[in-house]
């Protein structure tokens, strides 16, 4: 379960930011998830729950935004991929909804670009 080695990876960088700004609390965190990246959005949510339990990040809300790949053509098209990105969690498409994607311009197999990141978009921290 690789979720748990991001989890402490996120945790670790949010409490080295909040300490290095001499924080009081984390209040919440951002978390920004590309749909290609292999990676269990529960499981990274209750592994972050799980080791937010104690210390200034206790009660931390976190949020996740998950962003779809971009699709490129060789005709010049570059946009949507076609899968919306206003989806809960549980609601994450699985990754074969992303093959076999046509260019609405010329009809042509879009490569996908980007969607496969992992940020930490924010850290609300109280001083």
């Amino acid at each position: 379960m690789h979720e748990y080695s991001l989890a402490c990876e996120i945790f670790e960088t949010v409490i080295a930011t909040a300490h290095n700004n001499k924080a009081l609390a984390v209040n919440s965190i951002e978390l920004e998830i590309g749909r290609l990246t292999h990676v269990n959005a529960d499981q990274l949510l209750f592994c972050l729950e799980v080791l937010s339990r104690d210390g200034i990040a206790k009660g931390v809300k976190i949020d996740v935004n998950f962003v779809s790949p971009c699709g490129e053509c060789e005709c010049g098209y570059r946009g949507d991929a076609g899968v919306s990105d206003n989806v809960r969690c549980e609601d994450q498409p699985p990754l074969y909804e992303y093959t076999g994607l046509t260019c609405p311009t010329c009809g042509k197999l879009l490569q996908l670009v980007g969607g496969n990141d992992l940020i930490i978009q924010t850290i609300d921290i109280e001083i």
